[in-house]
């Protein structure tokens, strides 16, 4: 995908769509109030934890749609950030056809597989392919990228309008952290409290799920959640799973300072603080995955 070249006094239209912040680069996008980085660190963090999530959730999948993947489906990944999900999918399945979708471009441009292709473009704009294209969409730790209303005016609408009667739509989602660790809690209460004050979803267990059986669109919806204790406790997956949800925090540290009364240049520690912290408390993730068959 080309570098759109146009100027506007001085500025490329492609530098306005992002803002930087302490070498890290983030979305510029109003009607978002997604708070996480979009550049290569954030790639590299989406990357390596595409591995636990496998082993977390015992595969890339849950919805039952092997047969058609191995005869050949037409898939979509929403908020795909780094793409990893899709070229293994791709790999494995080479008679079906996957796109992937993200308004922050960090997924690979190069060297991809022929049955797979990337789109850059705001999902809340909707996505170029007509009504009942996939059999299958998937979006995975989307959470905080939607407000409510965005969620059930236009996210699931439109996951509706593009997946097959009979076609599946998965999710995968990571509630916010539960310890009883001091300086976790002090962070995951800034977190609620922008979440509160931006409309987000702070909490997808049962808010999720009711917005789409609301719908009265589906056959079958089917919930199953992960608890992860974090930290050394919790062996190879809770370390690394801490560290995914650590990386994740401070790359948001000027806007969750804010919200917890701490200067941004003492936040870095005060999370430091709160990753060694984890070894002495009791500290727990929860992950959810959501399929549901589309009438």
């Amino acid at each position: 995908m080309g570098v759109c070249c146009s100027r506007r006094n001085g500025k490329s239209v492609e530098d306005a769509k992002f803002r930087y912040i302490d070498g890290r680069r983030y979305h510029n996008i109003s009607e978002s109030e997604y708070i996480g980085a979009n550049d290569e660190e954030e790639a590299n963090r989406l990357i390596q934890y595409h591995e636990v999530i496998k082993i977390v959730w015992e595969g890339l999948y849950h919805s039952p749609i092997e047969n058609k993947l191995e005869n050949g489906a037409n898939v979509i990944d929403i908020g795909c950030g780094a793409g990893i999900w899709l070229l293994e999918m791709a790999q494995k399945y080479p008679n079906s056809h996957f796109v992937g979708i993200d308004f922050s471009p960090i997924f690979p441009t190069e060297g991809l597989p022929k049955n797979l292709k990337f789109i850059n473009c705001n999902f809340l704009d909707g996505v170029p392919f007509e009504d009942s294209y996939f059999d299958f969409a998937h979006q995975k730790f989307m959470a905080a990228a939607f407000t409510k209303v965005q969620w059930k005016e236009k996210v699931i609408p439109e996951l509706l309008r593009i997946t097959k009667s009979g076609g599946w739509i998965e999710f995968t989602e990571a509630e916010l952290i539960r310890s009883n660790g001091t300086n976790m809690q002090r962070i995951v209460k800034g977190m609620k409290k922008f979440f509160e004050e931006k409309d987000l979803v702070c909490v997808m267990k049962g808010s999720l799920s009711h917005l789409l059986e609301d719908t009265n669109a589906f056959s079958e919806i089917r919930n199953e959640q992960k608890t992860i204790t974090l930290g050394k406790k919790g062996d190879y997956i809770g370390q690394e799973t801490l560290k995914f949800y650590m990386r994740a925090i401070t790359s948001g540290r000027i806007i969750l300072s804010s919200f917890m009364d701490v200067m941004p240049e003492h936040f870095d520690a005060l999370a430091e603080t709160a990753f060694i912290e984890t070894e002495n408390s009791d500290t727990f993730g929860d992950q959810l995955r959501i399929c549901c068959h589309k009438l």
